[in-house]
C-alpha cells in the first residue's frame, strides 16, 4: 500500500524562521485503501470509528484498516452511497444507496440492510438539501418547512414566518419570529438553531438579538449535520464556527501557504485529538493532524544539526553554535563557535557562556555582551564542560589515540583569571557530570558511573558492564536514572542498575537523555522519536514488575526527523517558562507538555469477528467453530488514530493455565490452527494508557465433539463394555470353580506323589551324607598311608644323597637325588590333590575368607620350587604391591599359585620366572611369567574355551594334565577370571582377577 505523506509548513519570519507543523496522510483507491475517491459524506459512530460514504461502497475507518460494505457483504442494490444521517449517540447510524434503493442501518460497529423503505419526510429534506449544498454551494439552499432533528429526539420546524421547537411527543415548545430567506442559512450548534445570514449576521433560536460576525469572502460553507459542526472553507483556510454562550466565533483551525488543488466535499473535526479528516470530491481521504510540537530551525543554514543547548533566559536558550532562541523564533546569533563543534556549552552564574574546541576551553564574558572572550589550553581534547550550584567549571576529557592517563579538571569561575586545577584521583575520560545532593558529583566514564564526594575527596566506581552510559538524569525524587547508548535506560539505586523494560519496537534500546515535567512525566529523546512515560509506572516496575505504558511521538507528529540527538551535555533544556527543548538532526523540537496532545490507546476494542478458512463469521463474547476448520483467524476492531507504537495487545488461549501471555502484532490478528475439540477462553488484553493498567476481554471459543467424543456416548459405551466384563467375569467365574474342583483334585494327587518322593529325597540325602562322609575317611586315610611311606621315601633318598655325597659315590648320588626329587614331587601332588578335595568337599565355606599378608603365602611357594628351578637352572622373581593384608580364600588361592607355579618351574630351563601381585579398582591380580617352552595356540585356545564354558565332560587330563583343570575349577568356585598370553617356545604369561576386600 502507497501512503502518500507530506509536511505543510505555516513559515512566520520574524528576524529569525519559526516552523508551525502539520502532518498530512492521503488515503484512496489508488493506494488499496478506498474502493473509490468520493468521499460524500463523514462522521464517527459511537464506538470511534469513522464512516464515510462513497460512490462504490460504504466504508468503516479505524485508524488503520478501511472496512467496506457493498453489494458483496449486504445484498444491496447499488454501491452508490449518498449521506449519513440518524444519532451517534444512541449508536443510530443510517445511509442510503442511490435513488434511495436501499436503506443501510449503521449499529454496534457493523452495517447491514434494513427492510424499510425509504419515505422523504420533511426532515429527509432538510438532510438531503443539506447533502447536496455541501457538494455543491451553487445549489439554492431551499430550507422552508424542514424538519431539523435534535439529539433530545426534539426538533425545530423552519416555516414561512416563523420558527417552532416542538417535542418529541410534537407538543409546541417554543417559537420565535422569522421571515425566510433562502440567503439564510439554518443548522444546529451544541443543539440550539442558528440562523445565519451571508452578510453575517446571526440570532440564536433562545436569543433574539442579533449579532454580526466577518465571514471569509469566496469561500465554501460545509455542515456537519451529525456532528453539529460547521466549517467555513477558502482556497487555503479551513474555519470552524464556534458556540460562545450567545455568541459565534470563528476558529482558524488550518491554512496553507498555497491555494488547495482539491475540493472538499465534507469534513469532520475530531477536536480532542486535533485531527481533521477532509473528504474530497475525487482525491480521497485527507486525514490532517494539527502538531503541538514546533521545530526551530536556522533560515541562514542548510546545517540545522543540533546538540548541546543551555537556558538562557526565562524563554530563551542558546545552542553550542551561539544561536539565540526563544521558544518558537530564532531572536539573533552570536557567532561564538565558529568550528560548529557543539558536543559542550555551560553558563556559569555570573552569565559567562564557556565552550570548547578540542583542547582549548573559551570563555565569553558576559560584562562586555559575550564580543570578548579568554580562552585556555588543556592537556588532553575536551569532552564535556559542566557548571555546579558553587559556580564551579568541571571539565571531562575524551579518550583519543589510547590515552591513559586522565584527570577532571575543575575552575573556579569566580575569578577573573581562568585557573585550572586537576582532580587527579579521577583516572577516567568523563563525557558528563549531574551534581547531586550533599556535595557529591556523579560522572559518566566509560562503561562506569563515578561518584565522587567533594568533602572527603572519596571516589566510588560502578561498573555498568557493556554499557555506554550516556547521560545522568537526577529526577524530582532524587532518584538517579542513567541513559546508555546500546541498552535502553536504567535505575540507578543502592549502588545497583535497575534496567527498565523496552518498548515493543525497541526504540528505547538508543537512549539519549530524559526531562520531567510537572506531572511526573519523564520525555526520553531516542534515535526513533520521544517517548513519553510516567515516572510512578517506572518505579512500580522496579518493585513490582508491572507492565510500563511507552508513550511515542515520531514524524506524524509534527518533527522534521524522529532521530534526535545525545551524546553531549546538557543534551535537552528545560526552560522556566515550563517548555521544553531537544536537539534532533533537523532542527530543534520545542513543546510545552501540557498542550502536548496525548493520543493514548484508552478506547474500546472488540473481538467480534473469526476468518475460519477463509469463511467470515460474526459472534458476540462467544462462538462455536466447525471443527472442520483447520485455520482460525480472530481480527481486532479498535479505532485508533494515534501512533501505532503506542498499541500493545496481548493474547494467551487458556487449555491448562499455564499459559504465557504472547504479543499481537501491528495487523491485531490472533492466528490459531488445529485446536482440539473442547471449550476454550481466549483472554485478550490491552494497556490502556499511562496509568499502565490492561483492558482485558474473553472469548469463549467451543469446537464441538462428534458423537462419539461426547461425554453420552463414553458414559454409554463405558456402560456398555462395563456389561461385557461383568457377563465375562461370571463366566469366567463359573468356568474357573469348575476347574479349582479338578485342580483340587489334580493336587491332592500330586501331593501324595510328592510326599513320597520328598520321602525318598530324604533317604538318599541320608546316603550321600554317609558316603561324603566315607570319602572324607578315605581322603584322610589315603593321606595318612601315602604322606607317611612318600615322607620316610624322602627322608630315606635324602639321607642316602647326603652319603653318597660323603663316600663320594657319583652313581649312587644321582639316583638319590632322584628317588629325593620324585618322592618331594609326588608328596606335593599328593598334598595339592588332597586340599583341593577337601574344598571341594566343603563348598559351603567357600565363601568364608581370611585377612591375610599375601606375600607370606607366595613366598611359601617359592621355597617349594627353588630347588627345582635351581636344578633347572631358572630364577624366580617375585614383586609385590600390596602393602596390607586383604581377604583371600587361602587354600584355594594356595592350589592356584601352587599348579601355576609348578608347570612354570617344569617347563623352564635355564630362564626367569616372574611373580608380581597388585591390586587395581578393588580387583586382585596375581600374574605369573616365565620364558620357558609355553602353551601351543590350540592348547592356549582350548583352556580359555574351557574357562569360558567349564564342562567335565570335555577335560583330558590324561593328554594335558590335572594341574591346570584344578586352576579352572577353583577360579569357577572363587568367581576368579584368567588371561593367559602365551607363544610357542618363548614362555607363557597368566593373570589371575578377583575381586578383594581389605582388612
Amino acid at each position: 500500500m502507497k501512503l502518500k505523506i507530506h509536511l505543510f509548513f505555516l513559515l512566520l519570519f520574524q528576524y529569525g524562521f519559526t516552523q508551525q507543523n502539520y502532518f498530512d496522510e492521503w488515503y484512496s483507491s489508488d493506494s488499496d485503501h478506498l474502493p473509490q475517491n468520493s468521499v460524500k459524506s463523514i462522521a464517527p459512530d459511537k464506538y470511534g470509528f469513522i464512516w464515510m460514504t462513497t460512490e462504490n461502497g460504504l466504508v468503516r475507518f479505524d485508524g488503520k484498516d478501511f472496512k467496506v460494505f457493498n453489494d458483496k457483504n449486504i445484498n444491496i442494490k447499488s454501491n452508490r452511497f449518498l449521506y449519513l444521517k440518524g444519532s451517534i449517540e444512541k449508536d443510530s447510524l443510517i445511509t442510503y444507496s442511490e435513488f434511495y434503493n436501499d436503506v443501510v442501518f449503521i449499529n454496534k460497529r457493523n452495517a447491514t440492510k434494513s427492510k424499510s423503505k425509504f419515505q422523504l419526510t420533511d426532515s429527509e429534506k432538510y438532510e438531503k438539501t443539506r447533502f447536496y449544498f455541501n457538494s455543491n454551494t451553487k445549489q439554492n439552499k431551499n430550507f422552508l418547512n424542514c424538519i431539523i432533528n435534535d439529539n433530545k429526539r426534539n426538533y425545530y420546524k423552519i416555516e414561512k414566518e416563523r420558527i417552532v421547537l416542538f417535542s418529541k411527543s410534537n407538543k409546541e415548545i417554543k417559537s420565535i419570529r422569522n421571515s425566510y430567506n433562502s440567503k439564510k442559512d439554518y443548522f444546529l450548534l451544541n443543539d440550539e438553531l442558528v440562523i445565519l445570514d451571508e452578510d453575517g449576521t446571526y440570532v440564536f433560536f433562545n436569543n433574539s438579538i442579533k449579532n454580526n460576525i466577518v465571514l471569509p469572502k469566496n469561500a465554501k460553507f460545509i455542515y456537519n449535520y451529525l456532528t453539529q459542526q460547521y466549517f467555513i472553507c477558502t482556497d487555503t483556510e479551513i474555519f470552524q464556527l464556534q458556540k460562545n454562550k450567545n455568541n459565534l466565533t470563528i476558529s482558524l483551525i488550518h491554512k496553507l501557504n498555497s491555494k488547495r488543488n482539491y475540493i472538499i466535499s465534507c469534513l469532520y473535526y475530531d477536536s480532542t485529538n486535533k485531527k481533521i479528516f477532509i473528504g474530497t470530491q475525487n482525491v480521497g481521504l485527507h486525514i490532517l493532524t494539527i502538531s503541538d510540537f514546533t521545530v526551530l530551525v536556522n533560515p541562514n543554514t542548510i546545517e540545522n544539526f543540533y546538540y548541546a543547548t543551555f537556558p538562557f533566559s526565562e524563554n530563551e536558550f542558546i545552542t553550542a553554535n551561539g544561536e539565540l532562541y526563544n521558544t518558537n523564533n530564532l531572536i539573533k546569533e552570536l557567532n561564538l563557535n565558529q568550528h560548529n563543534e557543539q558536543r559542550a556549552i555551560a553558563i556559569d552564574k555570573n552569565k559567562n557562556i564557556w565552550i570548547k574546541r578540542n583542547n582549548e576551553l573559551i570563555r565569553f564574558n558576559y560584562n562586555t555582551n559575550y564580543k570578548t572572550s579568554d580562552k585556555i589550553y588543556l592537556k588532553n581534547f575536551i569532552a564535556t564542560i559542566y557548571c555546579d550550584s558553587k559556580n564551579t567549571i568541571w571539565i571531562g576529557y575524551r579518550k583519543i589515540h589510547n590515552t591513559e592517563q586522565f584527570t577532571v579538571t575543575t575552575i573556579d569561575a569566580n575569578q577573573s583569571k581562568i585557573t585550572p586545577k586537576d582532580i587527579k584521583t579521577i583516572n577516567e575520560p568523563i563525557q558528563f557530570f549531574a551534581e547531586y545532593k550533599n556535595k557529591q558529583m556523579l560522572m559518566v566514564g566509560e562503561n562506569v558511573l563515578l561518584n565522587y564526594n567533594q568533602n572527603s575527596k572519596s571516589l566510588h566506581k560502578y561498573y555498568y558492564k557493556d554499557n555506554d552510559i550516556r547521560s545522568i538524569f537526577i529526577c524530582q525524587k532524587n532518584e538517579i536514572w542513567v541513559c546508555t547508548y546500546n541498552n535502553g535506560f536504567s535505575l540507578f539505586q543502592n549502588g545497583v542498575f535497575h534496567k527498565m523494560p523496552t518498548d515493543n519496537s525497541l526504540f528505547l534500546n538508543s537512549t539519549h537523555c530524559i526531562s520531567e515535567d510537572k506531572n511526573g512525566h519523564f520525555w526520553i529523546s531516542t534515535n526513533k522519536g520521544l517517548i513519553e512515560v510516567e515516572a510512578k509506572s517506572l518505579l512500580n516496575y522496579v518493585k513490582f514488575k508491572t507492565p510500563i505504558y511507552y508513550h511515542h511521538y515520531d514524524k506524524k507528529n509534527g518533527f522534521l526527523m524522529s532521530e534526535f540527538n545525545g551524546g553531549c551535555q546538557p543534551c535537552n533544556t528545560e526552560l522556566e517558562n515550563g517548555y521544553f527543548i531537544f536537539p534532533s538532526l533537523n532542527g530543534l523540537v520545542s513543546f510545552l507538555p501540557d498542550n502536548v496532545t496525548k493520543i493514548t490507546p484508552s478506547n474500546d476494542f472488540f473481538v467480534n469477528e473469526v476468518i475460519a478458512d477463509n469463511k467470515t463469521i460474526l459472534f458476540n463474547n462467544s462462538i462455536t467453530l466447525d471443527r472442520d476448520f483447520n485455520r482460525f483467524k480472530f481480527k481486532i476492531d479498535f479505532p485508533y488514530f494515534g501512533n501505532k507504537n503506542n498499541i500493545n495487545f496481548e493474547y494467551k488461549l487458556e487449555i491448562n493455565g499455564r499459559e504465557k501471555w504472547i504479543s499481537i502484532g501491528q495487523d491485531r490478528n490472533i492466528v490459531l490452527t488445529n485446536i482440539p475439540p473442547g471449550t476454550y477462553k481466549l483472554y485478550i488484553r490491552k494497556l490502556n494508557g499511562f496509568d499502565s493498567k490492561y483492558q482485558t476481554k474473553v472469548v469463549l471459543i467451543n469446537i464441538p465433539y462428534l458423537f462419539y467424543e461426547k461425554l453420552w456416548f463414553k458414559i454409554l459405551l463405558f456402560a456398555l463394555l462395563f456389561g461385557i466384563v461383568i457377563m465375562i467375569i461370571l463366566f469366567r467365574s463359573y468356568y474357573l470353580k469348575k476347574k479349582n474342583i479338578e485342580l483340587e483334585q489334580i493336587i491332592l494327587n500330586k501331593t501324595i506323589d510328592l510326599q513320597k518322593t520328598v520321602e525318598n529325597l530324604k533317604i538318599t540325602q541320608e546316603n550321600l551324607s554317609n558316603k561324603i562322609i566315607q570319602q572324607k575317611k578315605l581322603i584322610g586315610t589315603i593321606s595318612h598311608d601315602i604322606k607317611s611311606p612318600l615322607k620316610f621315601l624322602s627322608i630315606t633318598a635324602k639321607y642316602l644323597f647326603k652319603n653318597s655325597i660323603e663316600n663320594n659315590n657319583e652313581g649312587l648320588q644321582n639316583n638319590a637325588k632322584i628317588i629325593n626329587d620324585s618322592a618331594n614331587e609326588l608328596y606335593r601332588f599328593v598334598e595339592n590333590l588332597v586340599d583341593y578335595s577337601k574344598i571341594y568337599l566343603d563348598q559351603n565355606n567357600i565363601e568364608k575368607l581370611i585377612a591375610e599378608d599375601i606375600s607370606i603365602v607366595i613366598n611359601d611357594k617359592i621355597n617349594l620350587f627353588k630347588n627345582l628351578a635351581l636344578a633347572n637352572e631358572t630364577k624366580i622373581e617375585y614383586q609385590n604391591h600390596i602393602k596390607q593384608n586383604i581377604l583371600i580364600n587361602k587354600k584355594a588361592l594356595a592350589i592356584i599359585i601352587h599348579n601355576l607355579l609348578d608347570n612354570s618351574t617344569k617347563h623352564t630351563f635355564k630362564g626367569t620366572i616372574t611373580l608380581e601381585t597388585k591390586i587395581l579398582k578393588n580387583k586382585f591380580y596375581f600374574t605369573i611369567e616365565d620364558t620357558g617352552i609355553g602353551f601351543s595356540e590350540p592348547l592356549k585356545k582350548y583352556y580359555l574355551a574351557l574357562h569360558e564354558n567349564y564342562n567335565t565332560e570335555k577335560l583330558i587330563i590324561q593328554k594335558n594334565g590335572l594341574g591346570l583343570y584344578m586352576v579352572l575349577e577353583l577360579l569357577k568356585l572363587i568367581n576368579g577370571d584368567i588371561k593367559i598370553n602365551s607363544e610357542e617356545n618363548k614362555g607363557t604369561k597368566i593373570t589371575i582377577i578377583l575381586d578383594v576386600d581389605y582388612e
